[in-house]
Order: C-alpha cells, then sequence, then structure tokens
C-alpha cells in the first residue's frame, strides 16, 4: 500500500469514529420524549422567564409556559437529589412563542447573572430542554428553579457517562433568555 493510501485511510477511520463518538454523544435527543400526563396548574402568577430581542420582551409565567408542548427528559444523578424525569419545554418552542423563532445565537442568564451564550445550530432540536418540573413538581428557586435549562442529549443513553460530562452549559433559575442574532 502507498504512503498517500495509508493516510487517507488513516484520515477515513479517524473521521469515522469522531462522528461516531460525536453522534453518539451530542445527537442522541431520543432521552427528551413527549409528555401526555396531565400536570397540576401551576397557581402562581409570578413572571418566571423573560424573552428578550432589541427592544421586544415577552414574558412568560410556569403556566404560561407550560401551555406549549411538553416535554420529559430523564436525567442521571449529576447533582445529589437531583436524578429522575424533568417536565417541560423546548427552548426552542419558547423562542417561536416569542415571535423570535429562526435566531441563530442567545444568551441565557440566571438569577445570579451566571450566563451563557449558544449558537442553536450546535444542537438538535429538542436537545435543548427547559425543564419548568423535576419529578412532576414545580421546581422552587432554592432547588434551582423554577426553569433550567438541560441538554440531555450529552448523555450517554444507558446514563454511564454523566460523570464525565460538562454541565457548564447547562444552567438553573434560568431568569431571561437574550437573542443575540
Amino acid at each position: 500500500m502507498t504512503v498517500a493510501k495509508s493516510l487517507v485511510l488513516s484520515v477515513l477511520i479517524f473521521v469515522g469514529a469522531f462522528l461516531s463518538v460525536f453522534i453518539n454523544a451530542y445527537a442522541d435527543t431520543n432521552l427528551v420524549v413527549p409528555f401526555t400526563q396531565k400536570l397540576e396548574t401551576s397557581i402562581s402568577n409570578k413572571r418566571v422567564l423573560l424573552v428578550k430581542s432589541g427592544e421586544a420582551v415577552t414574558k412568560f409565567r410556569v403556566k404560561d409556559l407550560e401551555q406549549l408542548s411538553l416535554y420529559e427528559a430523564s436525567v442521571p444523578p449529576i447533582w445529589v437529589n437531583e436524578a429522575g424525569k424533568y417536565q417541560g419545554v423546548l427552548l426552542l418552542d419558547i423562542l417561536k412563542a416569542a415571535d423570535m423563532d429562526g435566531v441563530k445565537r442567545v444568551k441565557l442568564v440566571a438569577l445570579n447573572g451566571y450566563a451563557i451564550d449558544l449558537a442553536l445550530s450546535k444542537w438538535p432540536g429538542k436537545c435543548l430542554f427547559i425543564a419548568t418540573r423535576h419529578l412532576m413538581r414545580e421546581i422552587r428557586v432554592e432547588m434551582k428553579g423554577p426553569t433550567r435549562l438541560l441538554i440531555p442529549c450529552m448523555i450517554d443513553p444507558d446514563g454511564k457517562n454523566y460523570a464525565e460530562i460538562s454541565t457548564a452549559n447547562w444552567i438553573w433559575n434560568l431568569k431571561e433568555i437574550h437573542v443575540l442574532d
């Protein structure tokens, strides 16, 4: 075999292995499934989330968010006492409800000022999950609620890699979403 063929073969093997790992680690959206059970309606009338694009602002309460299509995500014990099923909505559905669909990047801001920028094209649509409930109960502020961004497609379907995943792009006590472009 010539050196050129050997090099091409090595590159193809590397690319194939990389894509296999990437697809398995970051594109498994089967962990987020439609939620069809009935939730107890939130009695809180407090605004829990603002979505901003320039001067346009849309305010959401938990019950407003839960009027959108509901989903459920199972999360292994990444944090103490927080494993289990989360119910909530998709980030893309929130943007659409705020008449801000089609955006490319957003900044998410927590109550304590922690912020992350997300390129939406990096993640499959069902991957960016905004939890409003844990085990069908509203998430209190003291428990990192009332809304939080989870990225369940980062977790292997068997949940074995959860100790190694970075949750730096996950955000709890989510209060605002800013459209960047």
